[in-house]
């Protein structure tokens, strides 16, 4: 009796060991199952995420270079700004003279008046190699608030100005770089000073306005460079000195402002 209880109890142990082994593995599996749906959420998340902060690094350093590049640029702006430097001296003080520059990249100035109010003939040039002055032939005839104009053969045409107070000028005359000598040309047709002078694209020099004796001046005149000579051409719509003349691209002059008998103007016209 005691024997067969003894093997009943065995079997019911198997059977209740057998039993509880499907329940242990679906545990084991459940578990499992939660460790992969984490695992493959934690690669996924990786994986989405690595990009973006990919993305977002090469915005920022792209965002970052224009202001690096800024700063430099304005860095390079700030040591290039344009400085003036002294030069040379010229020989003899002068103001109300003339500049023009010749071919061979010379300045030549010429006439004007000292501080003692003396007006001045004489004329020299600025070598831009040395930073030099070196004096030139004298003008026929002292003058100053006069123009002078490089012509296309290379010589330099003055005229007018005034020699001295109430004296007013229509003498003209061509300096010659190659000899550095003065010949006089024709006479304008009306004196005066602080007018102006433009080189038109057919090689004539315009002559526009201007004061004299007789007050503000509205009369203009051409020189012919081939005869020498000048002619009276139209009339400016104002009176005016001490104004400026522009040649356009389009062949044409613009005179603007100067004074006149009403004050300073601001008016332009065309030629």
């Amino acid at each position: 009796m005691n024997n067969n209880r003894i093997g009943i109890d065995n079997d019911s142990e198997t059977v209740t060991s057998n039993a509880a082994q499907p329940k242990k593995l679906c545990k084991y599996l459940k578990k499992r199952k939660v460790i992969l749906i984490t695992f493959t959420i934690i690669v996924l998340a990786i994986i989405i995420t690595i990009p973006i902060v990919i993305i977002k690094a090469k915005k920022t350093n792209s965002e970052k270079t224009p202001t690096t590049e800024s700063a430099t640029t304005s860095t390079s702006t700030t040591t290039a700004t344009p400085q003036w430097t002294v030069t040379g001296k010229m020989s003899v003080a002068r103001s109300a003279h003339t500049a023009s520059t010749l071919a061979n990249g010379y300045v030549l100035v010429t006439g004007g008046t000292d501080s003692n109010g003396v007006y001045l003939n004489s004329a020299e040039l600025y070598n831009p190699l040395t930073g030099t002055w070196t004096t030139t032939g004298n003008l026929n005839a002292a003058r100053y608030i006069h123009t002078a104009f490089t012509l296309a053969d290379g010589s330099v045409l003055v005229a007018g100005g005034a020699s001295s107070t109430g004296i007013f000028l229509t003498s003209a005359e061509l300096y010659n770089p190659s000899t550095g000598t003065w010949a006089t040309t024709g006479s304008m047709s009306i004196a005066r000073k602080s007018h102006t002078a433009a080189t038109l694209a057919n090689g004539s020099v315009l002559v526009a306005g201007g004061f004299n004796s007789g007050g503000y001046l509205n009369s203009s005149e051409l020189y012919n460079p081939s005869t020498g000579t000048w002619t009276t051409t139209g009339n400016l719509n104002a009176a005016r000195s001490l104004h400026t003349a522009s040649i356009l691209a389009n062949g044409k002059v613009l005179v603007t402002g100067g004074g006149s008998t009403v004050g300073a103007l601001n008016s332009a016209e065309l030629y």
